[in-house]
């Protein structure tokens, strides 16, 4: 692990080699962790951590380490992020991993890096179908500085009417998706990789391009804008508990990096004309 610290100004290097047990590999990782951190960090107020690296595993794709936490309990929620996946692939039903190494690059300062998503709008009042308009997010700083960021959302050239766009933090959003979609569970280790390197971050604006076409989730697979023919047949089929109705599909869906913790979402509602 490689801690950069803004207290001491320069970037230190660590190695801890730690047992392979089920039980005690998570454990002992994170009472490595946190005593590092404790020990080179102040452990009261408010401070900003930023983790990078990935968890690699023998005979399959690392698993990737990339976030940010900004608080008082920001240690703990760094700490608790990386040790994470290491106790979920250590404690899967599928198969017996080899953990070959955990490779940490994190970052801190004694400042709460924090954004609110104030407000959202598009400079174009009437987007036509298959034509790209701009997007503004703005984001105001702990410290009351405004933030103004563009994203071209591209408009698909078959939709027209209303439209939603939600624009969110990761909290949020991945809330929000686990209530409709109610997604299954990882049905091997590969797709448990894809799940966590999946997970969204802190410090990025998520916007997604939203319809109300109804959709299903179908063992898993998220199948949107179904016609009604096909929605019945699967309805009728429901018994098996693999089937899960959606009301919306997405019809895009972009990131937005940041150098903050951000905190908010926002809907806008927009109606496309043919074009």
């Amino acid at each position: 692990m490689t801690l950069s610290s803004a207290r001491a100004g320069s970037a230190r290097t660590f190695k801890f080699d730690v047992v392979k047990d089920q039980l005690l590999s998570p454990l002992m990782t994170y009472a490595a962790l946190l005593n590092t951190l404790f020990s080179y960090e102040r452990q009261l107020g408010t401070a900003t951590y930023g983790v990078k690296g990935q968890v690699v595993i023998r005979g399959h794709e690392p698993i990737v380490l990339d976030n940010m936490f900004s608080g008082d309990q920001s240690p703990l929620a760094a700490s608790t992020y990386i040790v994470g996946p290491l106790a979920a692939m250590m404690d899967n039903d599928y198969e017996k991993v080899d953990i070959a190494s955990i490779n940490l690059t994190m970052t801190t300062a004694e400042e709460p890096k924090t954004a609110t998503l104030e407000r959202v709008w598009l400079d174009d009042l009437r987007p036509r179908a298959g034509r790209t308009v701009p997007l503004k997010v703005l984001l105001k700083t702990y410290r009351g500085e405004d933030v103004l960021r563009t994203v071209p959302i591209a408009m698909p050239a078959n939709a027209t009417g209303p439209l939603t766009i939600l624009v969110s933090d990761a909290q949020r959003l991945t809330q929000a998706e686990t209530r409709e979609a109610r997604p299954a569970l990882p049905r091997s280790v590969p797709q448990l990789i894809r799940v966590l390197n999946k997970t969204r971050r802190n410090n990025a604006v998520y916007v997604k391009l939203l319809s109300a076409d109804p959709g299903a989730v179908v063992k898993g697979e998220l199948l949107s804008s179904l016609p009604p023919s096909v929605l019945s047949v699967l309805e009728a089929d429901r018994s098996g508990g693999s089937f899960n109705p959606l009301y919306n599909a997405t019809l895009g869906e972009w990131e937005i990096p940041t150098e903050q913790a951000v905190n908010g979402v926002r809907s806008l509602s927009v109606t496309v004309s043919p074009n």
